[in-house]
Formats: C-alpha cells, structure tokens, sequence
C-alpha cells in the first residue's frame, strides 16, 4: 500500500513585482515542492515564508520592504519559523536591508536561488538534502504562463537601475525555452506569453545575432497554446523580420508591446532610448502596415528631468492621434545609480501627476472609441474564470495581455475550460472591457 510522506514543512510564497519575477518564484517553488515541501495557501498555515521583492522604482521597493515586515510579524505571532527574502531588491540593496531589517532570517541574491532548498532546510534546523533535477510549478491561473526566455539587458536607458542588478544580457538557449514551453504547454494553458528585460534582443549573446524569430518558429511547432504573446520588444532594434513573423504567423498574438517612454526627440535622446522622434514615429506606421489588425501596447514616462511644456503637448498630441491602442502612464522615478538621477531640470511631482492625468484621459478617449468600434465584431476568447450561477464566462481577447488591459464578459456560458478558446461576437463595449455571446454552444471539457 503506498503512503505519501508528510511535508517537510509548509513555505508561503509571496512574489512582487513583473511577469518577470514571477517566472523566478515559480522556479524556486518548484525546487522547494520537489524536495518534499508543501506550499502554503495562506501565511498563517506556513512554516516558512519567502518574499519575492521588486526594487525597480520607489512605489516598487516601498511595497516589497511593507510586505517583508508584514510577513516578518508572523515570526513573532504565529507559526512561522523562519523568513527568506528573495528577488531585485535584494540584488540592489543587500547589505543596507541587512542592516535596517533583521527579522529576515536568509537574503537570497540571485546567484543563491539554487541553494533555496538547503536555505529552508537549514532554517528548520535540517541538514542539506541531495541535489534534485530543477522543477517549476505555475503559479498563474490555469489559463495561461510565462516563459522567460532571457535575463539581464544590454540597453543604457538613462533612467533605468536594471541592468546595474540583473547584469547584461543572458538568453536561454533555443533547445532549453523549448523544453520549458513543452512542460508548461502540457499543463493545458491556452496562451503562453514570451517575458524578458529586452524579448527583441534574444539570441544576441549566444548566437551573435537576435534570434527571436528562429525561436517563435519553434514556440508555435508545439500543440496546445492557442497564442503565444511576444512582450517587452525594445524599438530600436526591432526589425521587420519579427514584424513579419508576427503578421504570418496565426499562432502568434497580433499583439505588439513596445515601451516607447516618450514621442519628443528630445525626450527620447535625453533617456539614451537608441532611436529618434522620427525614426521612432515611422516604425509605429510600419508596425500598422505590416500587422493588420495589430493591438500596439506601449508605456511612457512624463516627468523626465528636463521635460518641457512644448515635450510634453508633442507626447499628448501623438496619444490623441490614436498612436497607441493601449497604454500605461508612469511617474519619472528618481533612481540612485542612473544617469538621470542628477540631471538637472527635475519637474515636480503636482506637474508630472497633472501631465500623467492629461494623458490617460486622452488615452482613455481614444481606448473608449475603439472598444465600441469592436461591437458587432466576431473574435476568439481564452477562458480563463467560469461563474455557473450567472451562467458567464471571463476571458481575454488576442488584443488583451493578462493582468494589464481588459477582459471580455462572455454571457449565457454556464460552464467552460480555463484554457479553452471560445469564439464569440462582441455585443457592448463596457469602458475597458467587452461584452460578449457565444456563437456556438461551449462545452465544459
């Protein structure tokens, strides 16, 4: 008769920050699982907790050194034994947070997420365990994953501390994302989405030469994801050989997300971007022209030091001319050790809010008109929550990435798969999101 083994013990997991840092949890979960540890659903069953920081940007590091101290009071009042604390912020600031926080028991730096299972057995008073094949356990909803296929970037953004702690690029090889996808694409998700600091610079390092294509090519070989969804591709070194794989490729999201930070050439020089107003401005038309019916996602940074009046109405013209489908607005963050920390000409606060309001409005215009635009328009939408009692589905459109644009509402679906595709015709645009019915009758499988 077979009998499982208890638990070592229970870790509760708690990941900040991007798609990115999740991707890492999910591997030290995995190692943690694989070598007999249960996780935790809820701090108050753990025995062991791990925090998993962002350091990215002020609002960031302030959220991640809230949540340690919140996790760390467990120590004092509940169950919990012993506190590892992972992720950016460790890498950018070890030696201040060892000082200032000793409620942590273990900080682990990046090169220390393989000994995470020998970090939690010491904390139980356990001696090392042998050495096990790396495992990962998703930590998305069933619907969809991540795939990290690179590390590190190589770009000189002046306002930006990543590369000063993630180090340079460092891309898996082609045959290890492969395998990667195979595992995750086995686990029934209906999109896998591709994360990395700079997705379009993959390849560079190991190959001499980008490889993204090559590696969608063999993304989209594997059965079972219905998209793969290509995120974080950098402007200047995006060429039209992606472009073109992307246009013709049907497993592939029409999904294009490019970080543009600014539309001034004044701007863009400033922030180190790589690529001119113009230059910049002409390969948004190309992407149009290139991928019809592409959804172009972009982020951008008002308040950069130095940003005028006249930057900022350029910025704002380009957004109410329809630029951008979706959109993300975000605060200059004056960050230690980036060229742009002691540029003169810092805006204040009140005028990068004001700056930061006046373009989500104009973005929310633009968004609103072509969210009714879809109405009466037949599209394919990925399950991802089914609510029997209202007889609903939610889910996402090709034109929607997780966790940062809209849903669509699918009405009169009483039951359906996470990771199943329905194909529906929109009936109602409802601000950010979209109202849907089934053409066909869903079946729960």
């Amino acid at each position: 008769m077979e009998t499982t083994a208890p638990p070592l013990a229970r870790v509760a997991l708690l990941s900040l920050g991007c798609a990115k840092n999740l991707a890492d949890s999910e591997r030290l979960v995995g190692d943690l699982e694989a070598a007999g540890f249960e996780l935790a659903e809820r701090i108050e069953e753990a025995d062991l907790a791990l925090v998993n920081t962002c350091g990215f940007i002020d609002p960031a590091k302030e959220e991640s050194i809230d949540a340690i101290l919140k996790v760390a009071r467990h120590k004092e009042y509940g169950r919990l034994r012993g506190l590892m604390v992972a992720g950016c912020l460790v890498e950018r600031y070890a030696a201040q947070l060892e000082r200032e926080i000793p409620e942590v028991d273990r900080w682990l730096s990046f090169k220390d997420y393989a000994r995470v299972v020998d970090t939690a057995r010491d904390l139980l008073g356990l001696a090392p365990g042998r050495a096990l094949p790396a495992r990962r356990v998703l930590l998305t909803p069933a619907a969809y994953a991540y795939l990290k296929i690179s590390e590190g970037c190589d770009q000189k953004c002046a306002f930006c501390a990543i590369p000063s702690f993630r180090g340079r690029l460092r891309s898996r090889s082609i045959e290890e994302n492969l395998e990667d996808a195979r595992r995750i694409a086995a686990q029934g998700v209906g999109e896998i989405n591709l994360v990395s600091q700079d997705t379009t610079a993959y390849g560079r390092d190991l190959y001499g030469r980008p490889r993204l294509v090559d590696l969608l090519r063999g993304l989209t070989q594997i059965e079972g994801p219905r998209w793969w969804r290509v995120l974080y591709l950098y402007p200047s070194i995006l060429k039209d050989d992606v472009l073109d794989e992307m246009a013709s490729n049907p497993r592939i999201a029409r999904y294009v997300d490019l970080p543009v930070q600014h539309t001034s050439d004044r701007m863009l020089k400033a922030m180190r971007r790589g690529i001119s107003g113009p230059r910049q401005r002409a390969l948004l038309e190309r992407i149009r022209e290139r991928i019809p019916g592409v959804t172009l996602r972009s982020t951008v940074i008002t308040g950069f030091p130095g940003e005028t009046d006249a930057d900022h109405a350029e910025l704002l013209a380009a957004v109410r001319d329809g630029a951008f489908d979706r959109l993300g607005v975000f605060l200059f963050s004056r960050e230690e050790g980036t060229p742009s920390h002691a540029l003169p000409g810092q805006v204040p606060r009140a005028v990068m809010e004001a700056r930061r309001d006046e373009l989500m409005a104009a973005q929310r215009e633009v968004h609103f008109a072509r969210q009714q635009a879809q109405v009466g328009r037949e599209i394919e939408v990925l399950v991802e929550e089914v609510d029997p009692r209202a007889r609903r589905v939610v889910g996402r459109g090709e034109a929607d990435a997780p966790d940062v644009d809209g849903v669509v509402r699918v009405e009169g679906v009483a039951a359906a798969r996470p990771g199943a595709v329905v194909k529906v015709r929109v009936t109602a645009a409802d601000g950010y999101d979209l109202v849907a019915e089934p053409l066909a009758p869903v079946e729960a499988g």
